[in-house]
């Protein structure tokens, strides 16, 4: 695997030393070429040495990120940059993925974020631009790709940051993105509203390409609306958010409702209440809503007899998940199998 060289760029020693330490590098092919403490002695790196990737603060002293960004996209293109910023950035973050930056790092929360997940994004998107040329013809590619990864879930609606980088990679996705486009953002819908299914969808349907950004903003403004009419703190939503998305990704697996409040840092009693005012189902039942959901899919997808997928999907009892179908779907898994199966 051919080495990344990076070059890490922020005027406060103890951010670079922090990043050379937790950053697990070598995990992910990645060669620390060096460090600069202002964006004017990064550029003098680069025209000297070989980089492939700057992690380069958005606010320094002198050029900033934004402007170091905005200067490497002209002069070297092939150079790749994540934005270290800190919480109150986002509109810099923004403005720094319009740009042409890949990613960014919160630098307040180095100790507490996903560094695995966040170098494996960085490190193969790195890789990527390198097979494929030229770079610009990449990008609404790259940014549906990205756009397809936050999107998968609803954790975005109550963080900020997460609707900050999905906007930004919609933004970009937008340009050209064409029928695959569509597509994407049309499973990112379906798996939304199976997260949210009391929602009002059906007043926010897509618009014409071109219109996407926009539209997104305003979608995630009405959930944000809807939410907070439950009356709960910002913590509590996004709490509930990350339990709804835990057990969307878990379907059939019915985790007690005690395991699951506990991992979003709730009682039991609390979060069956929250749930319930948030979402406007009860745990119970959005779990049924959930498992049934996958049992469509199995339905469709495998041979399996009922029986086996109403077990595979968390339903003890035949009896009981037939019911439940049928209630959600107005048909018996054997018929909705029948009448489906060929659309599969």
């Amino acid at each position: 695997m051919d080495k990344i060289k990076a070059l890490i760029v922020d005027d406060e020693s103890l951010v670079r030393k922090g990043l050379r330490l937790i950053v697990p590098w070598e995990t992910y092919g990645i060669e620390l070429a060096g460090e600069a403490a202002t964006a004017e002695k990064a550029l003098d790196f680069v025209r000297r040495e070989p980089v492939d990737l700057l992690l380069a603060d958005i606010t320094m002293p002198g050029m900033s990120g934004l402007e170091l960004t905005k200067l490497l996209q002209r002069e070297h293109p092939g150079v790749k940059v994540v934005i270290l910023t800190c919480h109150q950035d986002f509109d810099y973050i923004q403005e720094a993925l319009r740009l042409g930056a890949i990613d960014y790092i919160v630098k307040t929360q180095l100790e507490n974020m996903d560094m695995n997940a966040a170098m494996e994004r960085i490190s193969r998107t790195v890789r990527e631009s390198r097979r494929v040329e030229p770079v610009t013809s990449t990008r609404p590619i790259e940014a549906m790709r990205r756009f397809a990864e936050l999107s998968a879930g609803v954790g975005w609606i109550a963080e900020e940051a997460g609707f900050v980088a999905m906007g930004a990679t919609l933004r970009e996705a937008d340009v050209d993105g064409g029928a695959e486009l569509s597509r994407t953002l049309e499973a990112a819908v379906e798996g939304w509203r199976l997260r949210l299914p009391q929602f009002a969808w059906e007043e926010h349907p897509l618009p014409e390409q071109g219109a996407l950004p926009s539209w997104l903003e305003r979608l995630r403004d009405a959930i944000l609306r809807w939410l907070r009419r439950s009356q709960y703190s910002e913590d509590v939503i996004q709490a509930i958010l990350k339990a709804v998305d835990r057990i969307a990704e878990r379907p059939g697996s019915h985790e007690r409702q005690g395991e699951i409040s506990q991992s979003v840092n709730l009682s039991k009693s609390y979060f069956s209440t929250c749930f319930r005012d948030i979402t406007r189902m009860t745990f119970t039942q959005f779990l049924q809503h959930i498992s049934v959901y996958a049992a469509r899919d199995m339905l469709l997808q495998t041979n399996y007899p009922v029986y086996i997928v109403a077990e595979k999907c968390g339903f003890a009892d035949q009896r009981y998940f037939s019911k439940m179908f049928k209630e959600q779907t107005g048909l018996l898994p054997s018929e909705y199998r029948q009448q489906f199966a060929d659309r599969a």
